[in-house]
């Protein structure tokens, strides 16, 4: 044998070889098919967190919304008693104010009656006033032109 060639391994050798591999890469597959296993155990269990937390926090979304909606309505029902109320109030109001109009132009139209019955009494009463001077006028003037004469 020559020192720069290599011996030639004996089929022994070879199949030793070759089974010492193959046995290397059935402990690789192994191992490579626990970590697999494992990976996927890891994710489902992941996955099951992940869906549960989701599960949970639609639960919670949903209660918020139905919350909200709740809350929504009882406002919109405040509002629209408090509309309610206040146009009750505004028409009570007006009436009010349409009555207190009434009665004010009642007694304003009451005061000018009797302003205008008072005048034409004072007028009434000055005629008279006025015809008795008148008369008494006369009837000094004719004792005085009586007396004059006579």
């Amino acid at each position: 044998m020559n020192k720069l060639t290599k011996p030639q391994p004996t089929d022994q050798q070879t199949l030793n070889l070759a089974l010492a591999e193959v046995r290397d890469l059935q402990r690789t597959v192994i191992t490579l098919r626990e970590e697999l296993e494992a990976a996927h155990h890891a994710r489902q269990r992941d996955i099951q967190n992940a869906t549960a937390s989701s599960h949970n926090e639609l639960q919670q979304v949903r209660a918020a919304v139905v919350s909200l909606r709740d809350t929504l309505e009882l406002a919109r029902a405040d509002q629209e008693a408090a509309v309610k109320q206040a146009t009750a109030a505004s028409l009570s109001d007006n009436a009010q104010l349409r009555e207190a109009i009434a009665v004010l132009r009642e007694q304003l139209e009451q005061l000018a009656a009797g302003k205008d019955a008072a005048l034409q009494q004072a007028a009434t009463t000055h005629r008279n006033e006025v015809t008795q001077l008148h008369d008494t006028i006369r009837t000094l003037r004719a004792e005085l032109e009586a007396s004059a004469h006579g």
